[in-house]
């Protein structure tokens, strides 16, 4: 599972727990995270779980999707990742089986076992 954290207009830290569905962020009624922002589209973004990582695709939306300062129209997403929507930002926050990427590239670093280059028994 994983959790994003982010601040109301009014001050209220908010805690929203993603499980493996889609979820959609926008200004909407109907998005799961509704965010009382206007410079948010209604239909902004959404996050889901493929595989190992979590995504995060921008819906088309007119002022853009950023994570960590860089505006994306798709992105993985690491433990720890600001995810900036409209004026409101973001915290991304996963467990460690699940931080996407990080763990592809620390399997990549594992050495394959040596095969021996001569048949067992002959010398």
């Amino acid at each position: 599972m994983a959790l994003l954290f982010f601040e109301k207009a009014n001050g209220e830290r908010v805690e929203v727990a993603i499980a493996g569905d889609p979820l959609s962020i926008g200004r909407g009624p109907t998005a799961d995270v509704s965010l009382d922002d206007l410079e948010v589209s209604r239909h902004h973004c959404a996050l889901l779980l493929w595989e190992d990582d979590w995504v995060l695709k921008d819906g088309g939306s007119i002022n853009g999707t950023w994570v960590n300062q860089n505006r994306v129209p798709i992105a993985i997403l690491k433990d720890g990742d600001i995810i900036r929507i409209g004026k409101t930002e973001l915290e991304f926050r996963a467990e460690e089986r699940q931080r996407g990427k990080s763990l592809s590239a620390t399997l990549q670093l594992i050495a394959p076992p040596t095969i021996p280059t001569t048949p067992p028994g002959k010398k």
